[in-house]
């Protein structure tokens, strides 16, 4: 398992010319476009909420996900949680997505802005990409790389910064699959 995580942890520190198979993914500069597109007051939380949204939704369904939010345990503070998905099946007897085998683009999105139940904002988006392949983790990577998002190796974490963009990446399993978890927040 952790042969993929040091493939990763090599392209993000090293850089690489990857071959770039035709997977359809949204470019880093554009999720973080997404992120940033409103920022979610406390005051006016029900507008900016519906803006970042309708934003959101447009830029997703651009690049085939389906709106739906998969798993559970999801809720605490939160204006928006949200989330997508590609290439799979949402399972929702087992709360689980399952992906399609073989895929180089499947994946889990979920989207959220949450306080943490102060009296402060709920600020910007924060997403999370589960990826089942390696080609697209590596491609997502790749993008931070040339991006000159700085690598810092932490145990088993990557974390890739710049300015205040962060984008911390680890990898399990999660039973009969390996992905990849793309933390990206602003």
């Amino acid at each position: 398992m952790k042969k993929i995580f040091t493939l990763i942890a090599a392209l993000a520190c090293f850089g690489s010319v990857w071959a770039q198979k035709a997977i359809d993914i949204m470019p880093v500069d554009e999720i973080f476009d997404v992120i940033t597109f409103r920022y979610i007051t406390l005051a006016n939380e029900e507008a900016d909420a519906k803006a970042a949204i309708d934003n959101y939704v447009k830029h997703f369904t651009a690049y085939g996900y389906t709106h739906e939010l998969v798993g559970e345990g999801y809720g605490g503070p939160c204006s928006i949680i949200d989330g997508f998905y590609k290439d799979g099946v949402n399972d929702t007897n087992n709360y689980t997505f399952v992906p399609e085998p073989y895929s180089y683009e499947s994946n889990v999105v979920v989207i959220t802005a949450c306080n943490d139940g102060g009296e402060g904002d709920y600020g910007y988006l924060s997403i999370s990409f589960d990826i089942y392949s390696e080609d697209m983790a590596l491609i997502l990577t790749e993008q931070l790389t040339k991006g000159e998002f700085a690598p810092e190796i932490i145990e088993d974490t990557i974390i890739m910064r710049k300015d205040n963009k962060c984008v911390t990446i680890n990898e399990s399993e999660n039973g009969d699959f390996v992905s990849f978890l793309f933390e990206i927040s602003e």
